[in-house]
Formats: C-alpha cells, structure tokens, sequence
C-alpha cells in the first residue's frame, strides 16, 4: 500500500460543499429544553451516502447559542454532559458514529462499502486497506460534517463551534481541530484506546503515517484542550502526553492529567471544559496558565525536581517510581520548597536508579483551568544518583496523614476524599460520595510480602457491606481485580479487619501474593471512615 499523509488524504475535502439532506424526526420543547432528532448526510462513496443520526439539545428560548459537537465515547452515556452543556447556555449536536446495534433503533446507516465504520472492538487493533474511507476518517469527517448540520440550526451560532471527542472519538476531534478551521477550540477527553503492534510492517507504517493521531497533532491550529487520566486502564497516559507535546505551542493547546484517576475527571479538573468553552466560543475572561516546565538533575548524587509555573498557581508536582505501567503508578505528592518566583524544588528518593521514576506538574489559578506538564520520565543512573536506602513501611496509611495518596471515586468524577472522625474522636479517610482508592500500595516502600496479613481499621455509620477489592498484576502491564465483602455496623465501633491475599476472589481465581497487588478500593453505599491501614 502506497504511503500518503494527511495533507493528501484530505486534499480539496470541504466539510460543507455536499448538501446535507435533512430529514428531521421530532422537534419538541420540555423542562427548559429544545430537543431535535435528525438524519443528515455524511460521507459520500461510490455506493451510498452515510445517513447520520444527531441528537441535538439547545435551550428552549429564542436565538442562536453557541454550539458544541459533542461525541462520546463508545457505550458512555452523555446526557449529563449534555444537559449541563445545556444549562450554560450552549446548544450541543450529538451525532452517532458507532452505527447499528442493538440497545436503539436510531443509528448512523452506513453503505455496504462503509460497514467497517460501524463500532466493533476489532476497530482498535485492525489496519484499514482504504486510507480515505475507514472508520477513523469516516469518524472525523462525520465530526466535521456535523459543524456543518450545527450552522444550519435556527438556534445554533454557526460562527462558534467547539468539537469534544471522548474516548474512542477524540481522534475525531484531533482531526477536526488539524482539519476544520471553522472551529474555535476543541476538547480531546483520554485516548481512543488504539492497540497498535509495535512493529515496522508495512500496514502498521501505513496507519501511522495516515491516520494515527501523532500524524494529525502537528497540523491542529485551535486551541485543544487534552484532558487524561494519569492511570487510564488502557495505559496510554504516557503516550497522550508525548501526543500533547507534538502541538504546535503557538495554538495556546493545554494538557490536563488527572491524578489517580481511570477515565474519570478530577476534582481540580471539573471546571476546565467549562472554563475553556467560555473563553474561546464567547470570548470569556479565564486567564489559561502556562504549561508548566519540570526538569531533573543530581546533586550530590541525589534526585532533585525543578519545577517552574506561573508564580499565582497553585502548583503540584506528582511523582511515580516502582512501575513502568502506566495504569499501574501510585502518584505521590511530592513536598515542593519555593525557591524563586513561580520556581520549585523537590528531592525524590530513588530506591533503584536502574528503574524510571516518572514525574508531572498540575498548575492551577484559584477558581481556574488546570494545566499540566507533559509526563517526564528519568533513568536516575543516567543522571549520576544513587539508589536511597529504602526503609519498608508496614504503616500504609494513618489518619494523621488525612487524605494524601487517596482519591474518592463516583460514576462522573474523581475528588480529594473529606476526612473525618469515628469514635473515639478517632480520624481518618472519609468516603462520602462514592469509592474511597488508592494506588499506595504498589510503592516499593509500601509493598506487601510474603506472609503479610493486611489490617484495615474501619468504621461504618450505618449497618451495611463493604467491598474491598485489590489490583493485582497478572502478566506485564495487565492486571486483574480480586474482591472480598465484609459485613459492618456501628454497633462494631471501629473494626479490625485482617485478611491475607488469598481472601480477595475473582471469577477466575484467587489473589495469590500481595507482591502483585498496586491499588486497593473500598465500596459503599454510605459513608465509611478508614482510620489505618498495614501489614501485619
């Protein structure tokens, strides 16, 4: 197969120069809202034309709103996303790419010649044989297509137009920003979890040269707003960053990694889409800091950080060492000494300099979007330091250390956990909302052995079950959950519960060795408070 770029892949395509034949199934008014169902066409081949279903939601009054495509992830429900989008006054476009199946029966049509373009989880491993018509493309174009539908609206403002592609779809939005100039800013929400060989075949050079998002990120000209999780089950953290760092700077692009996080917006993060569309679809006044720089270099043959941000940020620097995986990484907070105007300094311990250390900065005006550094990684030996002598800690977590190294996890976000106190006055981690997690485990400092037991103190303001589960690594970068349920109540007062590794069960085993395990969750329906955990 002939190698072609995206330059000429797209060469003369025009979003808007086809009619888009719309054919409108409802228009209805309800609770504040304006709801339109609709078929439009999309992209045209020598057998039919692609009928794409759109949802669209606007508010019900008069006038035209600025407008958002927005195009989830496979699977995901975004109407919460929507109504929200909704409630600020934007008019969002929702068009179906993933084609037929079987939970609806209003879907995206495709012609015979197109059917590689409906969602099959084949899509992220196959190398299309078509350059211009495979699911990748057709998906962008569909994006772009759908600006186009959102002009036509009598109540969507054609002239701003943002484009937000999650999952699956940010590739979408990637291409929109490289290809589009008709829109004015963009939002990439994790990666499109691609599971690409690592090899030189000749289809797998192909898809990168033509349609792999690295192909597409130095040609983006809004500004795009990228926003991961820093322990995204797909393991693709890493890559997004060095995905992010090949956008040209002069775009006023931003990344946004949220901490300890799986698919899932961090508490710091909530109001950064909302925060971007006001400043760049109605000209808001949200002052966007810089990227934030960090380095790392020796002194004395020990491991220091520099980092420098925008002296009126609140800035953060997380450190990771003991994993390569990117799913797989406990982020510390690292203890960051101001040394100069908007510059810092942290020392990292280094348990073995034979092993990568990673490392990002979070940066963030009070009330304001939260930007990221790129994830750096360091081979310590290479800069000269030495390995610090590592101390085995059986204390994991205490009340005294409140709720650094968790995270509470819900169905949409991801937040700082509150702390609290139990009887006795006795403090600790609270989860309130949702599920209490973290990754403080797979630390090499903080890592079960064999022959540990692992004791959970626990307390429960209402009779309920709890749900304790662990993360274990079952083979190089691929890990498994294991579960165990205990029965608590208030009459308990604080529980002591003991369990060995092999108490945690799954449908295809047990746990066997707390040497594998890197994250630990709690689950309930109503709040509990951890006030320590270690092995014993």
């Amino acid at each position: 197969m002939e190698l072609l770029t995206p330059q000429q892949i797209w060469k003369g395509y025009d979003p808007s120069a086809l009619p888009l034949n719309v054919n409108v199934l409802t228009d209805v008014r309800r609770d504040g809202l304006r709801e339109v169902t609709a078929y439009f066409s999309g992209p045209t081949t020598t057998d039919g034309v692609v009928r794409v279903f759109a949802r669209c939601l606007a508010p019900a009054g008069k006038g035209r709103f600025p407008a958002v495509v927005l195009m989830p992830d496979v699977g995901s429900d975004a109407e919460n996303i929507a109504v929200r989008l909704v409630d600020l006054g934007y008019a969002v476009v929702m068009p179906d790419y993933a084609g037929r199946r079987r939970d609806t029966f209003r879907y995206t049509v495709y012609p015979r010649s197109l059917v590689t373009s409906e969602w099959a989880p084949e899509r992220l491993t196959e190398y299309p044989t078509d350059l211009r018509f495979n699911c990748w493309s057709v998906w962008a174009e569909i994006g772009m297509r759908a600006v186009t539908y959102a002009a036509s609206l009598d109540f969507a403002d054609g002239e701003r137009v943002a484009v937000i592609g999650a999952g699956v779809a940010s590739s979408a939005a990637l291409k929109a920003a490289a290809l589009d100039r008709r829109i004015k800013c963009a939002v990439m929400l994790y990666s499109n979890g691609r599971k690409d060989a690592r090899s030189d075949d000749a289809a797998c050079l192909t898809y990168k040269v033509a349609l792999a998002d690295e192909a597409y990120a130095p040609m983006v000209r809004v500004p795009l707003l990228m926003m991961i999780a820093s322990n995204d089950s797909d393991g693709k953290a890493d890559d997004m960053s060095d995905l992010f760092s090949l956008i040209p700077e002069e775009t006023g692009s931003r990344l946004s990694v949220s901490e300890r996080t799986n698919r899932t917006i961090g508490g710091a993060q909530q109001s950064n889409i909302r925060l971007w569309l006001d400043k760049y679809l109605r000209g808001g006044d949200c002052v966007v800091p810089a990227v934030p720089e960090v380095s790392a270099a020796a002194s004395e043959r020990k491991l220091y950080y520099n980092v420098k941000a925008d002296p009126a940020c609140e800035t953060e620097l997380f450190i990771s060492r003991g994993t390569d995986a990117p799913a797989l990484r406990n982020w510390s907070k690292a203890v960051l000494m101001l040394v100069g105007d908007g510059e810092y300094i942290a020392r990292a311990d280094v348990y073995d300099a034979s092993e990568k250390i990673y490392a990002f900065a979070n940066a963030r005006l009070p009330g304001g979007i939260s930007v990221s550094s790129p994830i750096t990684e360091k081979l310590p030996a290479q800069l000269g330091v030495d390995a610090t002598p590592m101390t085995t800690n059986r204390l994991i977590y205490d009340g005294d250390a409140g709720a650094d190294d968790w995270t509470e996890y819900t169905r949409t976000d991801a937040s700082t956990p509150e702390t609290g106190s139990g009887p006795f006055g006795i403090g600790g981690v609270m989860a309130t909302r949702g599920t209490l997690g973290t990754f403080k485990l797979g630390d090499p400092a903080y890592r079960g052995k064999e022959g540990y037991l692992l004791q959970i103190m626990l307390y429960s303001e209402t009779a309920q079950f709890v749900t304790i589960t662990v993360k274990a690594e079952i083979k190089a970068g691929k890990y498994a959950e294991f579960t165990h349920t205990e029965s608590v109540s208030p009459e308990d007062g604080w529980r002591k519960i003991t369990l060995e590794a092999t108490d945690f069960k799954s449908p295809a085993g047990v746990c066997e060795s707390w040497e594998k395990v890197f994250g630990l969750t709690l689950s309930a329906d109503k709040t509990i408070i951890v006030a320590s955990m270690l092995w014993v």
